[in-house]
């Protein structure tokens, strides 16, 4: 918005919406607002013919929406509905806007697209197994399609995002006594992406985690088993009504401090 862009923004909340327009325009922005449910197929699609009825084309795809489920596996058994609910969301729902998008962005040999990966994909983060699979398949799909758009000049940037203070992580409130990014440094992030264009953009503890699983897996194995064995699943994941904030330990901050923006 600052640098004068086009900006065109969806979401599910119409008064959300109207208030982040205002916001964007109000710093220089030409501002194009569509409620739309990125989880629906249906409005997906219509998302899409009504942008390029409106704009002609696209060239930055920012998939940004998400839904992130902090539940351990043994209390998932019973909860399928979790692992479908995220891949609509996280990989369906950003998978048909590429789809939708792509094709005026090959027709002119130029478009960029940002998804909004987790830091969780890098370290195999426990208690995240159906959010961190729908990020994996996203960034699956990217990879495989950048190999085959590479020579028309569509490309991706998957940022491997770290913990962020947002209202998405609220239930869980042992976060407000752990480190996180705040919504401005990861919006920099963002803007780094549209502007640069790397391949993928990561924290170092990010990128070392991978690391660390690709030449040692045991040993990163224990590390996140330690963090999962050190955090409880939250009194909503276990089924339990209770608003009561957690104690945290000396050991839980010193242990969060280090691995800063994990998933935990």
């Amino acid at each position: 918005a600052e640098a004068g862009a086009i900006l065109v923004i969806g979401a599910r909340t119409k008064e959300t919406l109207d208030e982040v327009a205002a916001d964007l325009e109000a710093r220089g922005g030409n501002i194009h607002a569509y409620q739309c449910d990125f989880s629906d197929m249906e409005d997906c699609d219509r998302f899409v013919k009504t942008v390029l009825d409106n704009h002609g084309h696209v060239d930055v795809l920012v998939n940004n929406a998400g839904r992130s489920i902090r539940r351990s596996l043994s209390l998932s058994f019973d909860r399928f509905h979790d692992f479908e609910r995220t891949m609509q969301l996280n990989y369906f729902g950003s998978v048909r806007l590429i789809m939708g998008f792509a094709p005026a962005m090959l027709e002119r040999r130029r478009g960029h697209v940002v998804n909004i990966s987790s830091i969780g994909v890098l370290t195999n983060a426990p208690r995240f197994s159906a959010y961190v699979a729908s990020k994996s398949a996203l960034d699956a799909f990217s990879r495989c399609a950048a190999a085959e758009w590479s020579d028309r000049n569509v490309t991706f940037t998957t940022i491997n995002m770290p913990l962020v203070k947002t209202p998405m992580i609220a239930p869980t409130k042992i976060y407000d006594s752990v480190p996180t990014l705040s919504p401005d440094e990861a919006a920099q992030m963002v803007a780094d992406a549209i502007v640069y264009r790397p391949k993928r953009i990561a924290t170092r503890l990010g990128v070392f985690a991978q690391v660390l699983h690709a030449l040692t897996p045991k040993m990163g194995e224990i590390i996140m088993n330690t963090g999962y064995r050190m955090f409880p699943d939250s009194p909503s994941a276990a089924g339990s009504k209770s608003g009561e904030k957690p104690k945290v330990s000396t050991e839980q901050v010193a242990f969060a401090a280090i691995m800063r923006g994990i998933y935990w």
